[in-house]
């Protein structure tokens, strides 16, 4: 019985690996929007450096400073741990509270819905489990991207709310994972989320099934940019 329960197992993941799409297996964030790194704010330059792919430092590190995209930390670095690194350690200066959860919603927070639900599904098909992001859409307002995979499949399972803070709508938050019900797999739904106060940070905690709550930190806003700490 226990073989024979192995064997769909791998079976399962197997044709779950086999269908996924042909561009899972990078994930680049530039893939997914149209905009210059010269566009972004530094928070979301240096956590975008933090979280780039091998494919996306040699790209920026070959272009010409004229090129939008060109980035100084990258093209300086030797190689992408380097990078990477020297990333980490400047938004470490900025002694924010929490900057490496903020790390995560920065490095991908300028894209639009439509994109951020699109690379959020490519990151869950290769990352199964609950994933979580999101983008600032106004001060009081921000959009939480979120998407599950389950690899095997076998078992049915409900998205919830474990907890929040600052959050003014987690009554409405709780009936929108309730009315998604019992499902393993789903592409990436976007949900508005209004914060309570602005000037301080937000949090949600949400779980799928018996897996691991899954934590997302809104920055406050304004969030100080690095470039303004050096004023």
């Amino acid at each position: 019985m226990i073989g024979r329960f192995v064997a769909l197992a791998l079976a399962a993941a197997s044709v779950v690996i086999m269908t996924a799409p042909a561009h899972a297996a990078a994930c680049r964030v530039t893939d997914f929007t149209d905009k210059p790194l010269s566009k972004l704010r530094e928070v979301q330059r240096l956590s975008f450096a933090t979280e780039m792919t091998q494919t996306e430092y040699d790209r920026i590190r070959g272009e010409q400073p004229s090129s939008a995209n060109y980035y100084e930390l990258i093209a300086s670095s030797a190689n992408i741990r380097e990078a990477r690194q020297a990333a980490q350690t400047k938004l470490e200066t900025l002694q924010i509270e929490n900057i490496d959860s903020y790390r995560l919603v920065w490095a991908s927070d300028f894209l639009s819905d439509d994109q951020l639900r699109k690379f959020t599904d490519c990151i869950s098909s290769r990352q199964p489990g609950l994933l979580v992001r999101g983008r600032s859409e106004g001060p009081a307002t921000f959009h939480m991207t979120f998407t599950h995979i389950t690899p095997i499949g076998f078992e049915k399972i409900t998205t919830k709310l474990v907890a929040s803070f600052n959050i003014a709508n987690a009554d409405e938050l709780e009936q929108y994972l309730d009315d998604i019900g019992l499902q393993d797999n789903y592409s990436a739904k976007t949900f508005a989320l209004q914060i309570s106060d602005p000037a301080k940070r937000g949090v949600v905690v949400m779980r799928g099934g018996w897996e691991t709550p899954v934590f997302l930190y809104i920055p406050a806003i304004p969030t100080k940019d690095f470039s303004e700490e050096r004023q």
